[in-house]
């Protein structure tokens, strides 16, 4: 029997799967339904070792000889100091020690109750790995626990051998025993070896590759192109991921979908299934699109292989089997192989995606932040340098059909609003070019001092979307239950950017209708002038929210 505790089965099972097997025990009562669990299982090698300080080096001891890793598990409190001398020594000596301590809920630490010190983290740089684990209550709390077991059990060996810490905080009752088996566990295994995965690749028949926010070379773009025509690969992207069809596409069906969001809005809810991927694969950086997400964790795929160039666990779908450590387009170019795929199997799951995205245009709407977005988008040349702010911005732009090759670049390490005019104001004066700004009116007075500087570039064009507060919030679902609240969560104002434009020494512009934008672009665009420019668009929230819901529900009526 098994403790009935839910993060101790996703470690004994886990300990298990990655086939580490020697444990070495100090007794106690925290630890013990870890005890229990582990020495009634004839998997593991159990060795009992009453002093904490001993132990930890006995387990060195057994690593030494038998030339793999070993857990040292000891009771909360105290007992969990006597084994940093060993940790100390395992760290300087690159030996895989695995030390997992019981530990007491985190609401009881500091408050008298016995055996009680601050565990998270405690052994601090002595450790490669450092991992708290939640007591399981939700299916989401056990994704993450099986996660965090996971980073740390490949931990140990990732450049350079080292120890880790697992700390488990147990509640009362202790004793429970009442799981008879281990439950079926996800193994992370990482991997930097890219051969066998060709094999694997050409078994699945839903085949799907989502690009992330980064700037990828040419080479990338071409093999990304060549797998989606020799395997039937849909691959998914959106404006911020650079990926703009080589010249020579062979085929419509190899072409990046990216009306992603427009696409899964489009689905009814019953009928999703034969969207879902067997394998996802995922290479780049973040996604902006929250209907992927939800989307890719409701449907577990078979395979989830995400490239991770630093080999660190990202697990953002909930579903990642496999980290592969290396560079993207490598991993892609092994996957073509000899560029022959076994059959047409993978063809008819890209087609369907590739049925569903034909037909959906960039929305014709009425002067609005949508409005202006489409015509800065359709105005700018080819090659431009075009950042986006974020919250409506980037969001707004997304929907806005872009099949040229424009330099797209946003702050999605964070998707804060700080900082965008900022980063936008340090790119221009580096850039010969010119650089283009989409930013909302809260980002805009937020970071207003990126502009209160001497470099300001010439060539910084800036398009300010102002609509009297924050106007994404205004499509939430909820928004009008609490009118009391909402001044606070969407921050109304009365704000121009204008005084403080002309303080700067920018060429400032204004335009409340289609009319005044349209006529401003060509000016805005320009290369030449030795200012930079400010073009503010005044519009209204309600009317960007109407336009907004509009332009959804029209999707579901053409």
């Amino acid at each position: 029997m098994y403790s009935g505790k839910k993060h101790i089965l996703q470690l004994v099972a886990l300990l298990k799967a990655h086939g580490i097997s020697q444990v070495v025990l100090s007794p106690g009562s925290r630890n013990a339904p870890i005890i229990r669990s582990l020495a009634g299982d004839p998997f593991f090698s159990c060795h009992s070792v009453v002093d904490e300080r001993s132990a930890g080096f006995y387990a060195l001891g057994i690593m030494q000889y038998k030339a793999e890793p070993a857990v040292v598990c000891c009771t909360s409190g105290t007992a969990a100091l006597n084994i940093a001398p060993a940790i100390a020594e395992a760290c300087y000596r690159q030996l895989p020690l695995i030390v997992v301590t019981a530990d007491r809920p985190a609401a009881w630490i500091g408050q008298m109750d016995g055996q009680t010190i601050p565990q998270p983290g405690m052994f601090q740089s002595l450790v490669k790995k450092s991992v708290q684990l939640p007591e399981i209550t939700t299916v989401e709390d056990e994704w993450y626990c099986n996660r965090l077991i996971n980073e740390a059990l490949l931990g140990i060996d990732h450049h350079g051998k080292g120890p880790v810490h697992i700390n488990i905080p147990l509640s009362e009752p202790l004793f429970d025993d009442t799981a008879d088996a281990l439950p079926e566990v996800r193994k992370i295994t990482r991997h930097t070896d890219y051969k066998p995965f060709r094999e694997r690749f050409l078994r699945h028949k839903r085949r799907m590759i989502l690009a992330g926010q980064s700037d990828y070379d040419n080479r990338t773009v071409e093999a990304l192109d060549r797998l989606a025509n020799m395997a039937g690969c849909v691959i998914l992207a959106e404006h911020l991921s650079n990926i703009y069809p080589p010249p020579h596409t062979r085929s419509t069906d190899s072409l990046p979908v990216k009306n992603v969001d427009e696409v899964l809005h489009l689905l009814p809810q019953d009928d999703r299934a034969p969207y879902a991927p067997s394998l996802l694969i995922t290479i780049g950086g973040h996604i902006v699109s929250k209907r992927i997400k939800q989307f890719l964790r409701g449907f577990q795929p078979e395979e989830h292989w995400h490239v991770s160039p630093s080999g660190e666990v990202v697990d953002l779908y909930q579903h990642v089997t496999d980290i592969i450590e290396g560079d993207g387009r490598a991993f892609l170019e092994q996957l073509i192989g000899d560029g022959k795929a076994a059959g047409d199997d993978g063809r008819a799951f890209a087609r369907l995606w590739h049925a569903a995205s034909q037909g959906i245009r960039t929305p014709e709407v009425d002067f609005s932040d949508l409005y202006a977005v489409k015509a800065l988008l359709e105005a700018i040349p080819d090659h431009s340098f075009l950042h986006l702010a974020n919250s409506s911005s980037v969001r707004l732009a997304q929907l806005c059909r872009i099949d040229r090759p424009l330099r797209i670049s946003c702050n999605r390490g964070c998707n804060g609003i700080d900082g965008c005019l900022s980063t936008a104001a340090g790119f221009a004066a580096v850039n010969e070019e010119p650089t283009f700004l989409l930013i909302g009116d809260l980002a805009f007075f937020y970071d207003m001092n990126g502009l209160w500087n001497s470099r300001i570039s010439k060539n910084l064009r800036i398009l300010l979307n102002n609509n009297g507060g924050g106007g994404i919030f205004h499509s939430l679902p909820g928004h009008g239950q609490s009118a009391s609240a909402w001044p606070y969560i969407s921050a109304p104002h009365h704000t121009s950017a204008k005084g403080w434009a002309e303080t700067c020494g920018f060429t400032y512009l204004q335009a409340s209708d289609k009319n005044e934008l349209d006529g401003y672009l060509p000016a805005f665009i320009s290369r030449h002038g030795d200012r930079p420019i400010l073009l503010e668009v005044f519009s209204s929230i309600e009317k960007n929210t109407e336009i907004l819901r509009n332009y959804y529900n029209n999707l579901k009526n053409r």
